[in-house]
């Protein structure tokens, strides 16, 4: 899968609108390119605001269809709606005043009930966008530095659904020759390694494709580079956090 390809597939991953074929292929093409990687992160958050926007409800059939019953009486019975003033100066008889005040009053009560149900349904899909946020919403952990290196911070930012994970981290000095910054996530003692931290304008950024179930803590440290170590830090760990 190339970047164009993604792109135009990008749209309906975020929603996981896609066949599991195609998931499998742009995790493939995702765990590669940053690029593409950023693109997912912007259209998530561009989603995470889309449920605080609630359609409006119409009213039912039947709703509409008790209202126009009631209107098209009145206009059966001919006797045009005027203001009370005007009404009680004709001295209307008490069983024509008694019948009209009963007829306005089951208006009202109809149009009231068009509100309680127009804002149940609105409360209902209300309360199920927030629940539906809070199942999906990111997960963040943070990361303090060492004892010998306090001016260190970051965050492990997790989208469980997705099993993407965006690793931060302040502080960070630009390395020396070939070292370089390596991320690490811990199950019990045994590390494994997620990748190279990239350091721009002073902050290092890291993107991990994979599931964090059973991981305890996460780790940055400084390795001798240039490429990344395989299966444990060589050099100083900087930075840990844990995973709960």
């Amino acid at each position: 899968m190339t970047c164009t390809d993604f792109e135009e597939l990008s749209g309906a991953y975020v929603l996981d609108a896609i066949s599991p074929e195609e998931q499998q292929e742009a995790d493939h093409h995702l765990a590669e390119c940053a690029q593409c990687r950023a693109l997912v992160r912007e259209l998530r958050t561009a989603l995470d605001h889309l449920p605080l926007s609630v359609p409006q409800r119409e009213p039912s059939a039947s709703v509409k269809e008790h209202i126009l019953n009631t209107i098209q009486e009145d206009a059966a019975a001919n006797q045009p709606i005027q203001h009370i003033d005007q009404i009680r100066a004709r001295k209307l008889p008490r069983s024509a005043w008694q019948t009209w005040r009963n007829q306005l009053l089951a208006l009202a009560a109809v149009l009231m009930l068009l509100l309680l149900v127009g804002m149940g349904a609105w409360n209902i899909s209300l309360q199920q966008q927030i629940h539906h946020l809070s199942v999906n919403a990111p997960v963040t952990y943070t990361l303090q530095g060492t004892s010998t290196h306090t001016g260190i911070s970051g965050e492990l930012i997790y989208y469980p659904q997705q099993h993407i994970s965006v690793l931060i981290m302040r502080g960070l000095a630009q390395p020396d020759g070939t070292q370089v910054y390596q991320g690490w996530l811990l199950k019990g003692k045994q590390p494994i390694s997620i990748g190279l931290l990239n350091i721009e304008n002073g902050v290092a950024t890291l993107d991990y494709m994979g599931n964090l179930t059973g991981f305890n803590a996460a780790a940055v440290s400084l390795e001798p580079g240039p490429q990344a170590s395989p299966r444990a830090p060589v050099g100083p760990v900087l930075a840990l956090g844990t995973l709960h």
